[in-house]
Parts: C-alpha cells; structure tokens; sequence
C-alpha cells in the first residue's frame, strides 16, 4: 500500500496502475486524473479522490453512461459466475448479498432488470455502507425517480465507492 508521498513521485502509467481499478472497468478515469495532480502533490487522500470524482464530472454524458453501465448487477450474473472484480466481491459480500436465498436472488434479479430497463444502466449503490435490507429499499425507492436523478444517485454512489477503495488503497 503506497504512502501519499510515494503517489507523489508515481510517473502517470504508475498513477494509472495503482488506481485504475478503482472505478469499475474504467481505467480511463485514472489515466486523466493523473493530469490534475497539483505541483506541489495531491495533500491528502480526499484529494486523489476529489481529482478522480472531477475527471468523472468533466466528462462527457456518453462517458459518464459507459462508465455507469460498467458496473456489475447486484448479485446479477458477474456474481453467479464468479466475474466480479475483487472489490465488488468483498463490498457486495459486506453487505450480504453472496450466498442469497433463492427467493431473494429472484427477487433482486427482477428488481435488477426493472431498473435497467427503466433508466438503461444497472442499479449502483455503495454496498459496502448498506445492509442487505437497506440495498433492497433503496433500489425499490429509486425505481420512482427520474431517469436525471437515477443518473446524478448512480454518479454520486460511483463516487463513493470510488472514495472507499481510495482510501483502501493509499496508507494512512
């Protein structure tokens, strides 16, 4: 796990391999935050993260939708074949989404399919800071709201969860 110090002295490729993971399939991201890297280093690690959350604000919606819909499904088919990146493995298993009932799996799936279907890109929550109940309840609630508001809560939970496994990965 790298010091701040030590990320300050990352040449771009070593930026991008050390945070490219931590938005789902979108190393992009990382490639283009390394550019907004102050001069005298990032100061903190709120920092790194606030300049990767500024590249995802920069870019375009066409962007920001792929980037969206590279998120695996809740316990969905990434899952179920075992395709899940390691951190959506350990954050969906925090939250007690491995090793559903059947019910529930059927239940989730067809939540899953109805919100796709809805707003075009999977349902994305920062499991990791949910229970089991409260991802339930909160993909049920947002199946009410606005194609532009699922975008904005969906940017907002990347966001967060991009937060987590920056913090994860720079030493304290």
């Amino acid at each position: 796990m790298p010091t701040l110090d030590e990320i300050n002295r990352f040449r771009p490729a070593e930026f991008s391999r050390a945070f490219g993971a931590v938005y789902e399939h979108s190393a992009w991201i990382a490639e283009r935050a390394f550019a907004l890297r102050p001069a005298t280093g990032f100061a903190s690690r709120a920092a790194v993260h606030a300049a990767l959350v500024a590249t995802v604000q920069a870019a375009g919606a066409d962007e920001q939708l792929a980037l969206l819909d590279a998120h695996p499904e809740l316990a969905g088919k990434e899952a179920e074949a075992g395709a899940l990146t390691a951190a959506s493995q350990r954050e969906q298993s925090a939250a007690g989404l491995i090793g559903l009932t059947s019910e529930e799996t059927q239940r989730l799936r067809a939540l899953n399919a109805r919100y796709r279907d809805r707003f075009g890109f999977p349902f994305i929550i920062a499991a990791r800071n949910n229970t089991r109940a409260a991802i339930f309840g909160a993909l049920e609630a947002r199946l009410h709201n606005t194609r532009a508001m699922e975008i904005n809560n969906a940017l907002m939970q990347v966001g967060e969860i991009a937060r987590l496994r920056v913090f994860d990965l720079i030493e304290a």
